[in-house]
């Protein structure tokens, strides 16, 4: 094999490794390239937390700090998002006529009531200046909150008609229940206060009971 032979040998095995390489190259900076696609529509396909969550998650763990009842009304009164926030960390809810708003309403809106305040006929029934059997039932409103609220520790009313079934659910469908005030109302007796007494266990306002029992041997 002369010189002239195997220098054209040498160029062609020179040329075939040239000609191998690039396709390799190619591939793998191909497959890199694909790579960082995936990686760049995998991180577009996590949008951002949207704003009103963000400012949702920071008003919820505000408004905890807010117990004032007027201050609260205030708040739910500045936009829809407020209004929503206000009314999930609501612990402590006051109707001021039962006939306001339905039972379905109150639990529809406030989901972790803990308290509750309702009052029922107008003042001048103390005078009684009011028909007998008015209504002011306290039966659909135990019935609904039973179901929503199995946490609810306190229940205030005041000239509402309350029946001993009525206490009886109250003291079977609240296991934590500490505090009940019956303010001017009618319609229980003795059974009901002792149905209330034996079965809450962590009933902490006794002094609310006496002042029943007192008001029902009185009158």
């Amino acid at each position: 094999m002369t010189e002239e032979d195997s220098s054209a040998k040498m160029s062609e095995d020179v040329e075939k490794y040239l000609n191998l390489n690039p396709p390799c190259s190619s591939s793998s900076s191909s497959s890199s390239a694909a790579t960082f696609t995936n990686k760049s529509r995998n991180f577009k396909s996590s949008p951002p937390p949207c704003p009103d969550h963000v400012l949702e998650n920071v008003l919820e763990n505000v408004l905890q700090f807010l117990t004032s009842r007027c201050d609260r009304n205030a708040v739910s009164l500045v936009c829809r998002s407020w209004y929503r926030v206000e009314a999930q960390t609501r612990l402590e809810v006051f109707i001021g006529n039962c006939y306001s708003l339905s039972p379905a309403r109150l639990i529809h809106r406030f989901k972790r009531v803990r308290s509750l305040v309702l009052k029922g006929k107008p003042r001048f029934a103390d005078f009684n200046l009011m028909p007998p059997n008015w209504g002011a039932q306290f039966s659909p409103w135990v019935a609904a909150t039973a179901k929503a609220y199995p946490w609810l520790e306190k229940v205030h009313l005041k000239r509402m008609f309350v029946t001993d079934d009525d206490l009886a659910l109250l003291a079977e469908s609240f296991p934590g229940f500490k505090e009940l005030t019956l303010v001017c109302c009618e319609g229980f007796g003795t059974s009901g206060i002792a149905i209330v007494a034996n079965k809450c266990r962590y009933f902490v306002d006794l002094f609310s009971l006496f002042v029943c029992l007192f008001v029902l041997r009185v009158f």
